[in-house]
């Protein structure tokens, strides 16, 4: 869970450093920094904005309309429960950081591998 703290904590020194005032009078209701890093592999990361949809992540359409389901509260996500995943240990940390409608989002957690992190969070953290 270390990993995961520490990722959190540069993810938000990240979105601490990317506003400035200018860009704050047009930014989206929602911006969150969303990492997926894997022990031993590649560290992915993506913005998603929602209100209005766009940033870097590959699905935000989805992405947001999973995070709107559950009241902008990642660890609230559940999106497939019912996914039949295999033993395999090869953990995941997924990070999510930023704003929500005014609300500070920070949330990370360890999965054991990619399925679990997926049946949970879905399309916020697949990128």
């Amino acid at each position: 869970m270390m990993r995961a703290a520490g990722t959190i904590a540069l993810c938000g020194a990240l979105l601490a450093g990317a506003s400035s005032p200018a860009a704050a009078a047009r930014d989206p209701k929602v911006q969150l920094k969303i990492v997926n890093s894997v022990k031993g592999g590649a560290t992915k990361t993506a913005w998603l904005r929602c209100a209005p949809t766009g940033g870097t992540h590959p699905d935000a359409r989805t992405a947001c309309r999973q995070l709107r389901r559950v009241g902008g509260d990642p660890a609230k996500l559940n999106v497939s429960p019912g996914t039949a995943c295999t033993k395999e240990f090869r953990p995941h940390v997924i990070a999510v950081v930023g704003r929500w409608y005014g609300t500070t989002v920070k949330w990370g957690k360890v999965f054991p591998n990619g399925c679990q992190a997926k049946a949970a969070t879905g399309a916020v953290a697949a990128l």
